[in-house]
């Protein structure tokens, strides 16, 4: 379960407040007013700016017409979202995170990765030192990609019009991530010899409309069980020009070639051992990575470039985790050959209810029973209730009421419920992994996963209880 701080927004009920006083107090309006302007260069400056603002703005313009009754009525609703919108902090505690981002330097030779973050467990002593925080979101174009996004969901009932995010997109550039920038790294999570710390690396590629600090509770999250993650951005178009199902399917595999070419020169960056020790300097080893232990995790379209590379790429050799992964654009003809365990950890019904033309779940459960030979055994496919598809990210924490609202995520009180479940199933999956690769396979067991499945199962109802039997699930719930 993760521990969630919720996010209080001071300015927003002073502005209430004092649109009251201007409402119902006509010789202190002209007072009113100018506080009002300086708590909004307030607001705009600490907090942004949410969906309420709209409602104040009505208040206020309805308030300068002098039609008192109905600014009041506005001013209500203002309250109501105000209350009503919970939006929480970032995660913090535990063991103290690093964080390094890359644009431009060693970047230059990488024409595939315009910049990347990365996460690594840190030293505490090291960050005494250091200022905690990073800014969450740095894109300046972000409203643009979340536009995109909402105009491709073509199902989505409630439509949201670009203003919308044009304004409250604000909020997040005030978002803090709890790392630590440029910290010395921990040798304590390494396996250490004279010389040498090897550490387990992950590479995380995020889904359209993100970037690479969009998963920083996973990240993060992943960085103090002691991995290295590297977080490269991926820059294109979510839209696209092509109206037909297969226009738009091989405009994709072709987005996807470009995405195999990032991860791909990421694995350079990984695979460079000089390189590699200069990113993580430190006084007393020369860090390396742990090359029997390089996995990789992707959401949605990260989720098919993850699984692209799982078929392709041999540097992967941990796992790989998949985020409610889109595989519409894979054809599934012939048996599927892997050489690390796969699991997928899926939403309840994004791609049924808004993109049912791509069949995902059917294509899903057939990527998984085409798997050959006894790695098949290593391998879990599973559904978490009520879980939507944003909420593998950072949204559904940072935007969570306004994702209730809009349908983005659902029954968002629990979202650290579905947080919690995706963190254990992922640390479960990569520990398994890991004693795996430790064991030689070399016979299929009929129902083998049975056990992989038995460990999951296990684990998830010693951290979650009865609460377990609510959210895990090992196929798509079939359409009502």
């Amino acid at each position: 379960m993760l521990n969630l701080k919720k996010r209080y927004y001071p300015f927003s009920w002073l502005l209430g407040i004092l649109l009251i006083l201007s409402i119902f107090y006509q010789e202190y309006q002209s007072l009113s007013y100018t506080s009002q302007m300086i708590v909004l260069l307030l607001k705009s400056h600490y907090e942004g700016f949410r969906l309420n603002i709209f409602f104040y703005a009505l208040s206020l313009l309805l308030d300068m017409c002098r039609l008192q009754i109905l600014s009041l009525a506005t001013l209500i609703l203002y309250f109501y979202l105000t209350h009503k919108l919970n939006n929480y902090y970032l995660p913090d505690g535990g063991s103290p995170v690093g964080h390094l981002y890359l644009k431009g330097g060693i970047l230059n030779n990488y024409k595939h990765i315009p910049e990347m973050a990365i996460y690594y467990p840190a030293s505490f002593e090291d960050c005494k030192k250091r200022k905690k925080g990073f800014k969450w979101l740095k894109v300046k174009d972000y409203a643009k990609k979340m536009d995109d996004t909402a105009k491709k969901d073509v199902r989505r009932k409630r439509r949201v019009p670009y203003l919308f995010f044009k304004i409250v997109v604000s909020q997040f550039y005030k978002f803090m991530i709890n790392v630590y920038e440029n910290a010395q790294i921990d040798i304590n999570f390494a396996e250490t010899s004279t010389n040498f710390a090897k550490f387990s690396v992950i590479v995380l590629s995020h889904g359209l409309a993100s970037h690479c600090d969009g998963y920083s509770v996973v990240a993060r999250y992943l960085a103090q069980q002691g991995h290295i993650v590297f977080v490269p951005e991926h820059i294109e178009n979510i839209r696209n020009i092509y109206l037909t199902n297969e226009e738009n399917r091989e405009y994709r595999k072709l987005q996807l070639l470009d995405r195999i070419c990032a991860i791909k020169q990421v694995l350079d960056i990984i695979y460079d051992e000089k390189l590699f020790s200069e990113l993580f300097k430190h006084p007393e080893k020369k860090i390396q990575p742990d090359f029997d232990q390089i996995s990789i995790i992707g959401h949605s379209f990260g989720g098919s470039t993850a699984y692209a590379i799982a078929q392709t790429e041999k540097r992967i050799t941990g796992a790989c985790i998949l985020y409610d992964p889109c595989l519409y654009i894979f054809d599934f003809e012939e048996k599927i050959k892997l050489h690390i365990p796969l699991m997928s950890i899926n939403a309840d019904d994004f791609y049924r209810r808004l993109y049912s033309f791509m069949e995902n779940d059917q294509r899903l459960e057939k990527a998984f029973q085409l798997i050959d030979g006894p790695i098949s055994d290593h391998c879990a496919n599973i559904y978490i209730k009520d879980q939507q598809h944003a909420d593998f990210s950072d949204i559904p924490i940072i935007w969570n009421g306004e994702s209730g609202l809009y349908s983005i995520s659902k029954n968002v009180h629990e979202v650290h419920l579905r947080f919690g479940m995706i963190l254990l199933l992922t640390k479960i999956f990569l520990e398994e992994s890991k004693q795996y690769h430790k064991i030689k396979h070399n016979k299929q067991i009929t129902n083998g996963n049975d056990e992989l499945k038995s460990i999951i199962v296990k684990e998830v109802e010693k951290n979650f209880g009865n609460q377990s039997l609510k959210l895990l699930r090992w196929q798509a719930v079939p359409n009502e």
